[in-house]
């Protein structure tokens, strides 16, 4: 699995695991799926409901149907895409069900103007080939396209990634930390706990501490330093500590290995 490292606004490296171009693929045409049933049963009721009460040929009822037909039909069709992102946060039906979304490369929350912009150069795109191809050529040809310049950019984007400045990225990383991550630190038979306040925290919140511990490790730099000062600082005062010891990363590690004692 492809791995991208990104850096947030507030100078946080954090590692994503990008969405590979089969995955991307997939979901497309899960939701091509989606919208061309959407697209003939719309036209099906369409035609059921109003073949009887109105007449292509009476200009009122022409001018309505073509009205309804925009509103009902087409637009949805059109702007599927966008909408869906934008309300769901980088993800359509296709995407949900591959476990995909759209994010900016620098890990935050894209706007509806990066969504808009992505599928802006889709049709065109499909707008290139369906001139020199026409028809279900045109569909396979983007396809290809699309997948040409996914695997040559090292972020897997395509032409309208690299308008919008985005990645698509798993939802969930294959590698996630679970409570046996923890358990399975060391072995603390002969160990004596110094901070029996601990037992307050979660699983959870140790699995927040034993994730900031690995980013240290990981990335030294002034961000992650000061993530683990605060979180230092923060679990003193929950122990209503006088003060936090000097030394925050092996302050941490004592914390999480005093839980473990404490409550396996």
């Amino acid at each position: 699995m492809q791995k991208l490292k990104l850096t947030t606004d507030q100078n946080v490296p954090i590692e994503v695991e990008l969405a590979s171009i089969g995955q991307r693929l997939l979901a497309v045409l899960l939701d091509v799926v989606i919208l061309v049933s959407y697209f003939f049963i719309m036209m099906i009721l369409i035609m059921i409901i109003f073949s009887t009460n109105f007449s292509i040929f009476d200009q009122h009822s022409y001018d309505f149907w073509v009205i309804f037909f925009s509103i009902m039909v087409y637009l949805p069709f059109v702007l599927y895409t966008p909408m869906m992102e934008y309300f769901t946060k980088g993800q359509t039906i296709g995407k949900m069900a591959l476990g995909i979304r759209v994010t900016k490369v620098n890990g935050e929350n894209a706007k509806f103007k990066d969504y808009f912009t992505r599928w802006l150069f889709r049709p065109y795109e499909m707008y290139i080939f369906m001139i020199a191809f026409g028809g279900i050529m045109a569909l396979i040809a983007s396809f290809f396209f699309d997948t040409l310049i996914s695997s040559i950019s090292s972020k897997n984007q395509r032409i309208g990634d690299f308008m919008a400045n985005t990645v698509v990225v798993r939802k969930r990383p294959k590698k996630v930390y679970s409570i046996r991550d923890i358990l399975a630190i060391r072995s603390n038979q002969n160990y004596t706990p110094q901070y029996l306040g601990v037992s307050m925290y979660t699983d959870e919140d140790m699995m927040l501490v034993k994730n900031v511990i690995s980013r240290v490790e990981a990335y030294k730099n002034k961000a992650t330093k000061e993530l683990a000062i605060e979180l230092a600082d923060k679990i003193a005062d929950d122990l209503k500590m006088e003060e936090t010891p000097k030394k925050k990363l092996k302050f941490l590690k004592t914390i999480l290995n005093d839980y473990i004692v404490l409550t396996r």
